[in-house]
């Protein structure tokens, strides 16, 4: 009886048994990650390396407010790459759907790996992959490839702010194959924002860096500070 009783504890314990999540309730635990997130402001400072372009450093100031509302303040031009700037990740389980969840080791620690595809039919991007960390259900790495060759990466870092986990760095690299073929294409890149709308031909491939710094978490930020007329979108 002992015996029988190891046995069925053995069974029920080891990870090897353990019921893994699915893709579903992984997108569920990133987005619920940032639920008590209600609004901060951040300082953003970027830096874009871009091919054939000559961007000088730059300075920001970004208030969020859930769900989705993002205003900048920032004197001249702003380059700023459009995912993750605000936290769209409270959002995930309405803008995306599920294809399929795996799983990796990367660097000693495990990460979900979800393929993704938006649930608006009309979004010009179709595929996306997200790689979200098993311990703090954090999204570290989001890649969209394109049918032409083209992909658009980001990568996120992180800091611990109060008890929340908040994006301290996030760096979004584009690039396009060797020889474009495509120049009469529309300007897709998803993770444009501010940037101006040119040929193929002139960018092929390039890096935005944004660092993260002097957050200030939920202080009731009034809705009017995100109104049409000083909204940055």
């Amino acid at each position: 009886m002992k015996t029988a009783l190891v046995i069925i504890l053995v069974v029920v314990f080891h990870p090897a048994y353990s019921q893994k999540p699915t893709g579903e309730e992984i997108l569920q635990k990133a987005e619920q990650n940032f639920h008590d997130v209600k609004d901060y402001t951040v300082t953003l400072d970027i830096v874009a390396d871009i091919e054939r372009i000559k961007v000088p450093p730059m300075h920001a100031t970004m208030y969020f407010k859930q769900p989705e509302k993002v205003h900048f303040d920032a004197k001249g031009f702003v380059f700023l790459p459009r995912e993750g700037m605000g936290l769209q990740f409270g959002q995930l389980t309405q803008r995306y759907a599920v294809d399929s969840a795996a799983w990796e080791t990367v660097e000693g620690v495990m990460m979900h790996r979800l393929a993704l595809h938006p649930r608006d039919e009309k979004a010009v991007v179709r595929r996306v992959f997200m790689w979200i960390d098993g311990n703090r259900w954090t999204p570290e790495r989001v890649l969209i490839p394109g049918a032409d060759g083209r992909a658009v990466e980001a990568r996120f870092t992180y800091r611990q702010i109060d008890h929340f986990w908040l994006p301290s760095q996030l760096v979004v690299s584009f690039s396009a194959p060797e020889r474009d073929s495509t120049a009469a294409a529309p300007n897709t890149n998803p993770f444009a924002r501010g940037l101006p709308t040119m040929p193929r031909g002139n960018t092929r491939s390039g890096k935005v860096t944004v660092s993260y710094s002097d957050y200030r978490v939920n202080t009731g930020l009034s809705d009017s500070l995100f109104t049409s007329e000083t909204q940055h979108r």
